[in-house]
């Protein structure tokens, strides 16, 4: 008799042919930048982490007692309560439950998960978009530049402890990617992943959700100016303005509440006046922004270090930087947005854009103006990977692959 076919075993065997092994090597590049989450048992003491502990302890007390989107901490300020879930972003809080939920498990064990998802996401992420359009290899340049600069690799997520900014780092790399492949291909699945992951980029925190909305919609206008051919891109851009319209509609039930009920509660204390929240005195100087890592003292409290871009990050991407200006990369102009980017928020960490910030009246709500190192380290690393890809195409075709 004849033998029948195995389906499923012949459907799996085609998914498996499209999976990139790249993403692979991306999960060995970031396996050092995750190892200290993975190999302690607890996370950082000094930090905000242990706020997010008892922030995601208290989601899942609420959370299992049938609060499934709660607003208000009973348990908080001595039992008097507090508002936090009514206007902080809750992503993070809610994939860290998910991991609370399992046995033996526990809020740090959640809040450490989101730490680390965070890490993969911005590796697995910035490697998408970059290897679509400029390679491979570039995609690897790319990624580990990301992921190993000192603000996304040390002081975000061990120093600072702030599991939401680290984690929205991951979410914006990934719905860069999937705005790319939407406007590259369209389909169902580009565009729900789109939109979801907008959604997701405006959860993940309150400040560097705005910031990255921003640029995402930014970039969109870009891509769909640069096309210089509005009659045939139409469709692809009519599904980026869609995809971001949705994400912020879906986003909504957070981002509305917060602003109809700002009036509710006393936000001026989070700009202060000469204290650790005023932004006039969380400027960068040029000397520190370029200055390599201090070396830390691992038996310190407190290990000192300094906010700056990282030696390898400023390095190839000032290549990228520069092969751009000489336009010896490939589509210079779809570059030169990141490049731009770039360019603005570095002078925003710089004091001389202090007029700025006392006339845009949601910027001091930022506070620290070295916040958007974060930000800037994604832009260098889509440049060092264009930069790479360029120096490795003239490398290829001088001495031969």
């Amino acid at each position: 008799g004849s033998v029948r076919p195995n389906r499923p075993a012949k459907r799996m065997r085609k998914i498996l042919r499209r999976v990139d092994p790249g993403f692979l090597v991306i999960l060995a590049i970031a396996l050092i930048a995750i190892w200290p989450f993975v190999s302690r048992a607890s996370l950082p003491d000094g930090s905000d982490a242990e706020l997010h502990i008892f922030r995601l302890a208290e989601l899942s007390y609420l959370l299992r007692g049938g609060e499934f989107y709660p607003r208000w901490a009973p348990n908080f300020y001595h039992g008097y309560g507090y508002p936090i879930f009514n206007y902080y972003a809750p992503l993070g809080y809610y994939l860290g439950f998910l991991v609370d939920l399992l046995p033996r498990l526990d809020p740090v064990a959640g809040v450490k998960a989101v730490f680390i998802l965070g890490i993969l996401c911005a590796a697995f992420g910035m490697y998408g978009f970059v290897r679509d359009n400029w390679g491979r290899r570039a995609g690897y340049v790319a990624a580990a530049v990301f992921i190993y600069a000192p603000y996304v690799q040390y002081i975000d997520p061990h120093a600072r402890g702030v599991m939401p900014e680290s984690f929205s780092f991951g979410v914006f790399a990934l719905a860069l990617w999937a705005l790319d492949r939407l406007w590259r291909g369209g389909g169902r699945w580009p565009f729900l992943a789109s939109v979801f992951l907008i959604a997701g980029t405006i959860l993940s925190h309150n400040l560097m959700g705005l910031l990255f909305f921003g640029m995402l919609s930014a970039w969109a206008v870009w891509r769909i100016l640069l096309s210089g051919e509005a009659g045939r891109r139409r469709a692809p851009a009519l599904h980026l303005g869609l995809a971001l319209a949705a994400g912020l509609g879906l986003a909504a039930f957070f981002w509305l509440p917060v602003f109809l009920e700002r009036d509710l509660v006393n936000l001026s204390t989070l700009i202060g006046e000469q204290d650790n929240y005023d932004f006039h005195t969380h400027f960068l100087n040029v000397r520190e922004m370029f200055a390599p890592s201090l070396r830390l003292d691992w038996g310190a409290s407190e290990p000192a270090f300094r906010f700056n871009l990282g030696l390898a990050q400023w390095l190839l991407g000032g290549l990228g930087l520069l092969l751009l200006l000489l336009r010896r990369v490939s589509q210079p102009r779809y570059l030169s947005f990141f490049a731009i980017s770039l360019a603005i928020l570095i002078f925003l960490m710089l004091p001389v854009s202090t007029f700025v910030w006392e006339t845009l009246p949601f910027l001091p709500f930022f506070q620290f103006p070295w916040r958007l190192l974060g930000a800037v380290s994604a832009m260098l690393a889509v440049l060092a990977g264009a930069g790479s890809a360029a120096v490795l195409d003239w490398v290829g075709a001088r001495w031969g692959r």
